[in-house]
């Protein structure tokens, strides 16, 4: 039963609509069984004739029949209260849901395909000698391999390199803020903790808070034929309406606009790019995918917020409270990442001491 106040037009609706079926109904069940036409005025006035005469009835079937003459009302009613209760709307919407459910799975699909990568991307893995030969380029000193350790979350406090990055990311207490619990910080930095031992248990090489340009990765995942960067959404608001095509590029919030989280990831993917042409051309053809998750919040307009995902191969999926089901759950890529083949350990050594590169670069 519906709650709350009745609602004039959807009780007319049903009143009509329960009026039209209740007479189709009960007009074929008097034919049926009496063969009395509910319709027919010739009908009524031999009934009326009868009982102007003094009708006697005399067996079981012209009782029923006269019980039923005399439910037409109330059972008309009861059917019109069943009516209103039941989910027409939904049922009368069923084409535009099943349309819309189709184009859903459509951009879920498209936005989950990004995160993987182009399949003209995944080429054959680079050969051992060659990385090796790509080892050989970089010499790690000791304590870039701790800092290496640090970023991979193999040490308990905190590296220096990610101090100005988000303190949520990063495992730090967050500032109080506004309308943003504690609780929930810490709820969120567990989530992609979670997120990054899932991977590590698979055998997959995982870096933590990673700052290029000052663009902030929450995690870099490695496999042999891709690299996996992946960022949450701002800490600004819970509630963002996507201008990523407009100049410039912000996503408003209630308390105003915030610049584009996406735009920047499209220059740092042209930044890295560039960088393993020019110092590991072994690994030109790597897959660089890039993906934002949001963990909390909703988009309020996720239809443009995916197309421009599509035309700039980016990807965006959910975890935790966020609200947009038009995303992907993260579940996905995750065991799509550790369904792949792990990167090898000079792979891991190059990628990594070319992040801590691109980290310190004006």
């Amino acid at each position: 039963m519906k709650k709350g106040k009745i609602q004039f037009i959807p009780l007319l609706f049903s009143a009509a609509a329960a009026a039209a079926l209740f007479y189709i109904i009960a007009r074929y069940s008097f034919l049926y069984f009496w063969r009395f036409d509910l319709s027919s005025p010739q009908h009524w006035e031999h009934i009326l004739q009868k009982w102007q005469n003094g009708w006697i009835l005399r067996t079981s079937k012209e009782m029923y029949f006269v019980a039923a003459l005399l439910f037409l009302i109330p059972g008309y009613l009861i059917f019109w209260f069943i009516v209103y209760c039941f989910p027409l709307k939904k049922i009368l919407l069923f084409p535009v849901s099943f349309a819309q459910n189709r184009k859903k799975a459509k951009l879920q699909a498209q936005s989950l395909a990004a995160a993987i990568g182009p399949a003209d991307r995944i080429k054959a893995p680079v050969s051992k000698k060659e990385q090796r030969k790509a080892a050989q380029t970089v010499k790690a000193p000791s304590e870039k391999m701790k800092l290496i350790n640090q970023l991979r979350g193999k040490s308990v406090s905190q590296h220096t390199a990610t101090e100005a990055a988000s303190p949520i990311a990063a495992g730090k207490d967050a500032p109080a803020q506004k309308n943003t619990p504690e609780q929930e910080n810490a709820s969120r930095f567990d989530l992609w903790e979670k997120f990054a031992n899932s991977l590590e248990s698979a055998n997959i090489f995982a870096v933590r808070q990673i700052t290029i340009k000052n663009v902030v990765f929450n995690l870099i995942a490695f496999t042999q034929n891709a690299l996996f960067l992946i960022r949450e959404a701002p800490e600004e608001s819970a509630s963002w309406e996507t201008h990523d095509g407009d100049t410039p590029a912000v996503w408003k919030t209630q308390k105003g606009d915030i610049p584009s989280p996406l735009v920047p990831m499209i220059e740092t993917r042209k930044l890295l790019q560039t960088y393993i042409d020019e110092h590991f051309s072994e690994y030109s053809n790597i897959s660089l995918n890039f993906c934002m998750i949001l963990d909390h919040g909703t988009i309020t307009n996720p239809d443009a917020f995916l197309a421009f995902l599509e035309q700039n191969n980016l990807s965006a999926l959910r975890m935790g409270s966020c609200k947009t089901t038009a995303l992907p759950d993260s579940a996905a890529l995750v065991e799509y990442i550790k369904s792949q083949p792990a990167s090898s350990a000079e792979m891991n050594d190059a990628f990594a001491l070319a992040f801590l590169d691109l980290m310190t670069e004006e």
